[in-house]
């Protein structure tokens, strides 16, 4: 894999940082190109260089920014247990609660495609733990699939109240480790 200039990666920060700044002030649909370039002082070219519209640059942050920071920590796991899925749920949690900090003003814009990242993150950190502890195995995919849409929803049911963090590792884990 070619390594990437660090002024290039420099230069992508900073329109992510300045994007991350505006939608915190504003609405995703009234933050334009011009708004962003002007935040990062860069020229509009340089934006086009990294990204080919904000909407881009949405996919762009949830996938390697927010996603990929999620379940760093899980994934350095050895097996699936009553950690493991305690980390699953805290790591769901907390992305909620961030982006809803965070993106306030764009958080429809967010939400959706971040909950299918995070299940699709999730599943695949599973699988991958399934596969270390029992060998690479078909069926991995689907359990770890399973497993990771149910921890996602218990979490969301945690975020709004309907559930405490504790109850639902407990059940999870009866359930996951039964």
């Amino acid at each position: 894999m070619k390594k990437q200039d660090p002024r290039v990666q420099r230069t992508r920060q900073t329109i992510i940082n300045s994007f991350m700044k505006l939608v915190k002030q504003r609405e995703f649909s009234d933050i334009s190109i011009a708004d962003i370039t002007k935040e990062a002082k860069i020229n509009r070219s340089t934006f086009y260089y990294h990204f080919m519209d904000k909407y881009d640059l949405i996919d762009v942050i949830q996938k390697e920014v927010l996603t990929n920071e999620i379940f760093k920590d899980v994934a350095l796991q050895e097996v699936i247990d009553e950690q493991t899925i305690t980390m699953s749920l805290q790591a769901i949690i907390d992305s909620q609660i961030n982006l809803s900090i965070q993106c306030q003003h764009a958080l429809e814009e967010f939400k959706s495609k971040m909950d299918h990242e995070i299940k699709q993150q999730l599943t695949d950190t599973l699988q991958a733990l399934l596969d270390k502890e029992h060998g690479v195995k078909e069926e991995h995919y689907l359990l770890a699939t399973f497993w990771s849409w149910g921890i996602y929803g218990v979490s969301i049911a945690c975020v709004e109240g309907k559930e405490t963090l504790h109850t639902a590792v407990n059940r999870l884990t009866n359930i996951i480790l039964g």
